[in-house]
């Protein structure tokens, strides 16, 4: 046979096996999902290569105290080197993808080859935690014919990536991997980072600037008014109605210059709370331990922040649910508030903390007296004004309204500074 004959058999048999099927998948998003769609206002975050029991820990630390969940495609003999990282990844509430058994590229990989490091992965996750993974994401991104069609077979959704952070490269620091994070960050990304160094061509200790840029990307997204879902959520998400997405896009800088002309600001140090020192202006009030709010005293005046709030639930969230997310936010925001009140020098005669809320269920169990508005203009006007808030930033919108619209009912939440400091001293 003719060398130049063969070379070219050989390049036909290369690319119909290997690169056209890459480049069919990587440039055409044939069979694959590389960014879900937009009008959501959500991003996924994805990490490879782990687990790893020198980062994938100090990750999974900073997405509990952010409270967001991610996606971790892991590689199958990691899976089976460190069997409780894993559970303790799951136990978090994150996902588990498929990212081969050795991180090969299958290029190159026979289709038994190429069977054995998707299955064996698939049955390392599954024997370890009795589930049974949903997403795969070939090592390097790279295909063959056979595992396209693998994939199929067993029912993969292969997930790419929108854009690449390049944090596994040796030049990569925490601020050029915050940069290339934001700097292209748009609604429904798909976001890559890593989790490892044991990949080929990882510079060692490339996690490490990983974790250093994770809380300051998850403060960008928060930042550009989004927020990070899971996986499964974001792939499945529709877009928001065009009216109310339109409502909240022109609602959000009047909510900001209403809250520049009363005085209202985020607390330092908490992302649950805006607040606003007050002079109380009614009757003398007595609250339950004794303390007395006296016409004429400073009280903190205390509002949730929207923004983070709203970011915290979806379409299918009902009432109920949003009230115990709420609770949730508040009991985790305590301890930052009791260190405020004691920390600051114009707070120090503030004795009493007062809010208004829909969904104050529940917070009477973690210390807040929950008391009746008195009727009149203000609490009606109260009333609708949070309804109608609701209704705009809550992605049910106005329907859920409809089946709670008697829960719905303005009232004070107070807390004694007595009763915080005595429940949640400041560390």
């Amino acid at each position: 046979m003719d060398t130049a004959l063969f070379l070219k058999i050989v390049f036909l048999c290369v690319f119909i096996y290997s690169l056209a099927p890459t480049l069919l998948i990587r440039l055409g998003r044939v069979g694959a999902v590389a960014r879900a769609a937009s009008g959501c206002g959500r991003v996924a975050l994805t990490f490879d290569d782990g687990p790893d029991p020198n980062y994938t820990p100090q990750i999974l630390d900073i997405l509990k105290r952010y409270q967001v969940k991610a996606c971790f495609f892991v590689v199958g003999a990691k899976v089976r080197q460190y069997p409780d990282l894993t559970r303790q990844i799951l136990q978090a509430g994150h996902a588990v993808g498929n990212h081969g058994f050795r991180h090969k590229a299958v290029w190159l990989l026979s289709p038994r080859a190429t069977r054995r490091e998707i299955n064996e992965t698939n049955m390392a996750i599954e024997e370890l935690t009795g589930r049974k993974t949903v997403f795969c994401r070939p090592a390097w991104g790279l295909f063959n014919l056979f595992s396209v069609w693998y994939c199929w077979l067993k029912g993969l959704k292969v997930i790419l990536w929108t854009y690449m952070s390049w944090d596994w490269t040796k030049k990569a620091t925490a601020e050029s991997i915050c940069r290339k994070v934001l700097g292209r960050l748009k609604d429904g990304a798909i976001i890559i980072l890593h989790d490892s160094d044991s990949a080929p061509g990882a510079a060692k200790g490339s996690p490490a600037q990983v974790v250093a840029a994770l809380p300051r990307i998850l403060d960008g997204i928060e930042e550009k008014g989004l927020r990070v879902s899971s996986l499964e959520e974001i792939i499945n998400s529709k877009k928001k109605p065009v009216l109310r997405k339109l409502f909240q896009q022109l609602w959000r800088p009047v909510d900001k210059l209403v809250r520049r002309l009363s005085g209202i600001t985020d607390m330092p140090g908490s992302k649950i709370w805006r607040i606003a020192l007050r002079r109380y202006r009614g009757r003398e009030w007595t609250m339950h331990d004794g303390s007395v709010l006296k016409p004429g005293e400073p009280y903190l005046e205390l509002h949730v922040n929207n923004d983070r709030f709203i970011a915290l639930i979806d379409e299918n969230t009902s009432v109920e649910r949003a009230s115990i997310i709420a609770m949730r936010e508040v009991l985790n925001g305590l301890p930052p508030l009791a260190e405020y009140l004691n920390s600051e020098k114009k707070l120090e005669n503030v004795n009493i903390v007062i809010g208004i809320t829909l969904l104050h269920r529940g917070l009477g169990r973690i210390g807040f007296t929950v008391a009746d508005m008195k009727p009149g203009l203000f609490k009606t006007f109260t009333g609708c004004y949070e309804r109608w808030l609701l209704g705009v930033f809550h992605p049910g919108g106005f329907k859920k309204q409809k089946k709670y619209r008697e829960k719905l009912t303005p009232k004070y939440v107070i807390m004694t500074r007595r009763d915080l400091m005595k429940r949640l001293p400041p560390q």
